[in-house]
């Protein structure tokens, strides 16, 4: 019983914080909003710790190029609230129901979740799902497999099509520009978590660095400015 009163005051906690100026969605526009949620991260490699961020810097790049593509997308900040209060599945991974769950609190009619996969030789895959919320049912499902310094340009791809297995019409392009390695992708993923979790400190280390190696990177300089470079 304490554990579903914890709960509904976390998910009446995240209700609240939608209500903050730019985190609410128009009637209209959560008629066909997307709640993109952190990727799971599988890897071969012995220290899993080595992709610490990744699935967050997925799930908030895939949002970008959504968003810019003229799709409504819900914030990463109500995002992460709402998935950290879900269960998990086996070897702590968000599942199905979690992610619909998630995405019925912030009243998201699809959500797209999914998972990243790494090996020794560099080799990167990205498996992602995209449910309707109303129906539980999965619309689109997308495997795009590459190397870990294409793991920008995946996305891309990757957010058109889920786009079009949601019927969901993109007008605009993408927004991230040259190629990111993939070390720099975790250091982005990092650094938003870091700000998430109100370390400013440590996100403005780790954002700083993203940009000075990738000075085109629009997504690190955005969220480094969001938290202020001093």
């Amino acid at each position: 019983m304490s554990i579903r009163i914890a709960r509904f005051a976390g998910y009446i906690a995240v209700a609240a914080g939608l209500a903050l100026p730019g985190a609410t969605l128009g009637a209209q526009a959560a008629a066909q909003a997307i709640m993109v949620a952190p990727f799971n991260v599988h890897e071969a490699r012995r220290d899993s710790r080595d992709f610490d961020g990744i699935g967050t810097a997925i799930a908030d790049l895939l949002a970008a190029d959504l968003r810019a593509g003229g799709a409504a997308v819900v914030d990463r900040a109500p995002t992460q609230r709402t998935v950290a209060l879900q269960p998990r599945v086996r070897d702590g991974m968000l599942g199905r129901q979690g992610a619909v769950e998630a995405a019925k609190v912030v009243n998201a009619a699809h959500v797209v979740y999914g998972g990243f996969t790494a090996d020794a030789a560099g080799n990167v895959r990205l498996d992602a799902r995209a449910v309707n919320v109303g129906t539980g049912q999965v619309e689109f499902t997308e495997r795009l497999q590459g190397r870990g310094d294409d793991v920008v340009g995946m996305l891309q791809q990757l957010a058109s099509r889920l786009a079009a297995g949601m019927s969901v019409s993109l007008s605009g392009g993408a927004v991230q520009g040259a190629p990111v390695p993939l070390r720099s992708l975790i250091d982005y993923g990092k650094g938003l978590e870091a700000a998430d979790r109100g370390d400013r400190a440590q996100a403005r280390q780790l954002l700083q660095s993203v940009v000075r190696d990738h000075p085109n990177f629009a997504p690190a300089k955005a969220a480094l400015a969001a938290i202020g470079e001093r």
